[in-house]
C-alpha cells in the first residue's frame, strides 16, 4: 500500500488558509481604537456642524466658522490655497461646457438647452497623465509637526516620525481612475430630473520619482447637469466627506451636495447602529478595506476635481442622441447604434496636508498629442469589450486543447511517450491551471463578466485536469523504469562510495587496534608486575585473605568489541529470529525509496500553482509598478521555456523527433497571446501600459527554443555540445559507414549489388540475368565507383542509397557535406539498414530489428 503520509502536511496548509479565523487585534491596538458608540456620536456631531453651516465664498481664507477634524488652524493645512483651487476648477468647467457651464453654476438651467453633449452616468474605467499644476508655484509646503502624527508603537506609545504615503514628488506620472456611479433619491430640479449622485472613485497615481504607485478611494458627488464631480478622502485626521459642500463652486451646488451628504450620511450612520458595519470609517479610503489604527504610518488627503468634457467622436453628436445611446447600451434593446464613445474628464486634485497640486495633462495648456486629459470606456463598453475578449481567448485554450488531443494521440505507444518530457508537458499545464484558478478568482469580483470568466476557466480546467494530468500520468508510467535505474546507478553508486569509505574506516582502526596491545603489554610489564611468593616459604596466610589462585595476577582486559548478550536459563523472552536481507532486497528498498510517486508529484504541482497565484496577486495589487514588472517579466520567461526540458531530453537521450511540429508550433504561437494581449494591446481590460520590448524579447526566446528543436531534427540532437562527455553515452542511428574493415559500420546482408555479384554464375552471364536486371547492376556499379551503396530496406522492400567512405579516406571525410545525406537512413546495433521513415514508423510500436528480432535502443 502506497504510504500517504506526505500529504498530511499540505491537506493541513490548505484546511489553515480556507478555515482561519478573522484576526484578532492585539490588546494595546483595542485600547488604541475607539469605541463604535463614540464613533458613531462623533459622526453624528460632524453632521450637525454641516447641516447647520452656511455657504461662505471666501471658505479657506481664514475667516470659516465650520468646525470639523482638519479645519482647525494649529494643525497648519493649506486651506489658504482653496480659492485659487476653486478658481482652477472654475477655469475647467468653463472650457468644458463655455458660457452655459458658468450660468448653470448659479442658478437652474434646463439641462435640454446644454449645448455640450455629456454623459448622464459616467461610471466607466479612466486613465490618462498628469503633471504638476501652475497653481503648485503659489501653494506652500504645509510644516506640519510630524511627531504629532507619528504611529504608535505596540505598547501605545508614539514611535519616530514618518512622512506620510502618498506623497507625490514627481513632476508627471500616469493615472488611472475607475468611477462607480450611484442614483441618490431625493435630489432633483422642478421637472422631476436627479442632478446630484453618489459616487465612489478607486484613483491610481503612478509616481516614477517616488515609492512607485499610490491607490486610494475618493468618495463624493457628482453633479450631472454640469458634469462635474467633487471627491474627498476621510480619515482621523480629515473629515473629508463632512467639509465636502464648502468645496462647491457656487451657493447652488453648495445647498445641492448638503442635502445629498445628509441623506447619504445619515444612512452610512443609521447602518452603523444596527450592527450591519463594524466600520470605525465607512468612508476609509484605503482600497483594500481595512481598519484604519493608530499603528499605521498617515497618508496624505486629497481633494479631487473631475470635469466631464465633450467625447471625441467623428460624428456630430447632442444631448439627446448620447441619451439615447446611454439608455440602450444600459438596457439594449437591440437596436443598431454606432460605436459609443469614450468618457473624457479633466482632473484637478489638491492635498491640503502634502501641499501639492496636480492637473491632468491635455488641452489647451498642452498639445492633444501629449495627453488628451483623462478617458476610457463606460463600463457597459469595457464588459461588452472583455466579454469578446474572453470569447477569443477560449477559442485560443480549445485549439491549444485540440492539439494536446492530436498530440496524445500520435503519442500512443511506449516508444513515442518515451521520447517526450515530462516537464514540458507539466509546464504546460501549469499555465492552463494558472488560468483556471486566475479567472475563477477575478469572478468573484467583477460580476459583469462573470459568466464568461468562469466558462472560460472552465475549459481550461477541463484542459489541465482531464487531458493535461492524463498525458502526464502516462508519461510517468511509461518513463518509470529509466527512472528506476537512474535511481538504481545512484544507489549502486552511492554503495560504492560507503564501501570505499568503510574500507578506509576499517583499514585505520585495524591499524590503530594492532598499536594499542603492543603499548599495553609494555606499560603492563613496566609497572603492573606482581612479585612471585617463593615456593618454600612456609609464612602462613594473612587472616582475611583469600587463598590461590584468587588473589593471582590477571592479564589485562582487551576491548574486542563484541556486545555481551544475557540470556535466561529457559530462554525466555528471546525476540524471533528474522530472516537476514539479502543486499539485492536492500537495494530494491533504497531505489524506491529514492524513487517519487506520481500522487506526490501531483501535490506539489497544486501546491506551486497555489504559491504562484497568491504571490501574483500580492505583487498586481501592492507592489511597487518597477517591481511588478520584473517580476511578471521573469514569470513570463520563466514560462515561455517550457521546451527547454524537451531540448534536454533530446541530447541526454539522442532522439531527435518526438513531438509533431503541428504541437510545437501552435502551442508556441496559442501561449504567446495572453502576453501579446496585455503587452501589444494598448485598450487591454487592465490597462497595462504597452511594453514592446518585452514583447519582442518573449517571443524571440520561444521561436529560439523552437528553432533549436528543429535543428536537433534536421542536423542531430547533440549537434551544439562542445564535449561528448557532457552527455550520457546513447547509440548512433545515423553513422558514418566506412568500406574498411577498421570501420566496420558496413551494414551486413541486403546488399542487392553484393548478392547479385554472388549469384552470377560464371557462364554465361547474359543468359542468366535479364536485360532490366543488367541495367540495375551497372547502375549499381556506377553508383560504386561514386562512393555510395545501393541496400535493400526490409520494411518497405525499396532500393536505399547511402553515402560510404572508401578504404583508405581520411577519419575527417564526409563529416561537413554527408549531414543530411545521414538522416535518410538508420543503422541499428546489429549492422542492419532501413529507410528513416521506416525504421522509425516501425519503432513506434516495437523495439525490435525487423530482420534478426533483436532489441534495440530507443531514440
Amino acid at each position: 500500500m502506497a504510504d500517504r503520509r506526505g500529504a498530511l502536511v499540505p491537506l493541513l496548509i490548505l484546511a489553515w488558509l480556507f478555515l482561519q479565523p478573522e484576526p484578532q487585534r492585539s490588546p494595546a491596538e483595542l485600547q488604541a481604537l475607539p469605541s463604535i458608540d463614540d464613533v458613531i456620536a462623533r459622526e453624528e456631531l460632524s453632521l450637525s456642524r454641516l447641516q447647520n453651516s452656511t455657504w461662505n465664498p471666501q471658505f479657506g481664507d481664514g475667516s470659516h466658522v465650520l468646525n470639523v477634524t482638519g479645519l482647525e488652524a494649529e494643525r497648519g493645512y493649506a486651506w489658504y490655497a482653496v480659492p485659487k483651487i476653486k478658481a482652477r476648477a472654475r477655469e475647467q468647467l468653463q472650457y468644458a461646457l463655455g458660457d452655459w457651464g458658468a450660468r448653470a453654476l448659479e442658478e437652474e438651467t434646463e439641462m435640454s438647452s446644454r449645448e455640450t453633449p455629456l454623459y448622464g452616468n459616467v461610471t466607466g474605467f479612466t486613465h490618462g497623465k498628469w503633471k504638476r499644476s501652475k497653481l503648485q508655484q503659489d501653494v506652500a509646503l504645509p510644516k506640519l509637526n510630524l511627531t504629532q502624527y507619528a504611529p504608535l508603537t505596540p505598547f501605545g506609545k508614539p514611535g519616530p516620525a514618518r512622512n506620510f504615503d502618498r506623497n507625490i514628488t514627481g513632476d508627471a506620472g500616469d493615472v488611472s481612475i475607475w468611477i462607480s456611479e450611484k442614483e441618490i433619491l431625493g435630489t432633483s430640479l422642478s421637472d422631476g430630473s436627479n442632478i446630484t449622485a453618489e459616487m465612489t472613485a478607486e484613483v491610481k497615481l503612478t509616481d516614477p520619482n517616488g515609492d512607485g504607485s499610490w491607490e486610494l478611494k475618493v468618495r463624493g458627488l457628482y453633479f450631472k447637469d454640469i458634469g462635474q464631480a467633487i471627491l474627498t478622502t476621510t480619515s482621523d485626521k480629515f473629515a473629508g466627506i463632512f467639509t465636502l459642500p464648502h468645496l462647491a463652486l457656487s451657493l447652488r451646488t453648495f445647498e445641492s451636495s448638503r442635502k445629498a451628504l445628509n441623506e447619504t450620511i445619515s444612512r452610512s450612520i443609521q447602518r452603523q447602529i444596527d450592527g450591519y458595519t463594524n466600520s470605525r470609517n465607512p468612508w476609509t479610503s484605503r482600497n483594500e478595506g481595512g481598519q484604519e489604527t493608530p499603528f499605521q504610518t498617515p497618508d496624505c488627503e486629497l481633494i479631487v476635481y473631475l470635469q466631464q468634457m465633450a467625447p471625441v467622436t467623428d460624428r456630430k453628436t447632442s444631448s439627446s442622441w448620447m441619451s439615447f445611446l446611454e439608455r440602450e447600451l444600459r438596457f439594449p434593446t437591440g437596436a443598431f447604434v454606432p460605436n459609443a464613445p469614450d468618457i473624457r474628464l479633466s482632473m484637478l486634485a489638491f492635498s491640503p496636508d502634502c501641499g501639492y497640486v496636480l492637473e491632468s495633462q491635455g488641452p489647451p495648456d498642452n498639445f492633444a498629442q501629449d495627453g488628451n486629459h483623462i478617458s476610457g470606456p463606460k463600463e457597459e463598453v469595457q464588459y461588452l469589450h472583455s466579454r469578446h475578449h474572453l470569447i477569443i481567448y477560449a477559442f485560443s485554450l480549445a485549439t491549444q486543447l485540440f492539439l494536446l488531443m492530436r498530440q496524445m494521440r500520435e503519442a500512443n505507444t511506449p516508444s513515442t511517450r518515451s521520447r517526450i518530457s515530462f516537464y514540458s508537458i507539466a509546464m504546460l499545464a501549469l499555465g492552463d491551471g494558472f488560468i483556471t484558478m486566475a479567472f475563477l478568482t477575478l469572478s468573484l469580483f467583477i460580476s459583469g463578466v462573470w459568466l464568461n470568466l468562469v466558462a472560460t476557466g472552465f475549459l481550461a480546467f477541463i484542459s489541465v485536469s482531464f487531458f493535461g494530468m492524463r498525458f502526464l500520468l502516462d508519461l510517468w508510467q511509461v518513463q518509470a523504469p529509466e527512472r528506476e535505474r537512474i535511481a538504481r546507478a545512484e544507489v549502486e553508486e552511492d554503495r560504492r562510495r560507503d564501501a570505499i569509505f568503510n574500507a578506509a574506516l576499517q583499514r585505520i582502526r585495524a591499524e590503530r587496534l594492532a598499536a594499542t596491545p603492543r603499548a599495553t603489554a609494555a606499560s603492563n610489564n613496566q609497572d603492573t608486575e606482581v612479585p612471585q611468593p617463593d615456593a618454600a616459604s612456609d609464612t602462613p596466610n594473612i587472616p582475611g585473605s583469600l587463598p590461590l589462585p584468587v588473589t593471582a595476577p590477571r592479564p589485562p582486559l582487551v576491548d574486542t568489541g563484541a556486545t555481551p548478550v544475557f540470556m535466561p536459563s529457559d530462554q525466555a523472552g528471546l525476540e524471533p529470529i528474522t530472516p537476514f536481507e539479502t543486499t539485492t532486497e536492500i537495494t530494491d528498498a533504497q531505489v524506491a525509496a529514492r524513487m517519487p510517486t506520481f500522487s506526490s508529484l501531483y501535490i506539489r504541482f497544486y501546491l506551486l500553482l497555489l504559491f504562484t497565484l497568491f504571490l501574483s496577486l500580492n505583487a498586481g495589487t501592492s507592489w511597487p509598478s518597477i517591481a511588478r514588472r520584473i517580476y511578471f517579466a521573469f514569470l513570463g520567461m520563466i514560462y515561455m521555456s517550457f521546451w527547454i526540458p524537451q531540448i534536454t531530453r533530446n541530447v541526454k537521450r539522442n532522439c531527435r523527433h518526438a513531438l509533431n511540429w503541428e504541437f510545437v508550433l501552435g502551442q508556441s504561437l496559442l501561449r504567446l497571446t495572453p502576453f501579446a494581449y496585455f503587452y501589444g494591446y494598448k485598450h487591454n481590460v487592465l490597462f497595462t501600459d504597452t511594453d514592446y520590448y518585452s514583447l519582442a524579447l518573449l517571443a524571440i526566446w520561444v521561436w529560439l527554443q523552437v528553432l533549436v528543436l528543429a535543428s536537433q531534427e534536421i542536423v542531430g540532437p547533440r549537434w551544439f555540445l562542445l564535449r561528448k562527455d557532457w552527455a550520457p553515452l546513447a547509440y548512433d542511428y545515423h553513422p558514418i559507414l566506412r568500406e574498411d574493415e577498421e570501420g566496420a559500420t558496413m551494414p551486413i546482408g541486403f546488399s542487392q549489388a553484393a548478392a547479385a555479384a554472388a549469384s552470377t554464375p560464371s557462364s554465361p552471364t547474359d543468359e542468366r540475368i535479364p536485360l532490366t536486371r543488367r541495367n540495375s547492376l551497372a547502375a549499381k556499379e556506377a553508383s560504386k565507383e561514386k562512393g555510395k551503396r545501393i541496400f535493400d530496406c526490409a520494411i518497405c522492400m525499396q532500393d536505399l542509397e547511402v553515402p560510404v567512405v572508401e578504404a583508405g579516406a581520411a577519419k575527417d571525410a564526409s563529416l561537413g557535406g554527408g549531414i543530411l545525406a545521414r538522416r535518410m537512413y538508420m543503422v541499428t546495433p546489429c549492422r542492419h539498414i532501413f529507410h528513416t521513415a521506416c525504421l522509425e514508423g516501425w519503432m513506434k510500436y516495437r523495439l525490435q530489428c525487423p530482420i534478426c528480432r533483436e532489441g534495440l535502443p530507443p531514440t
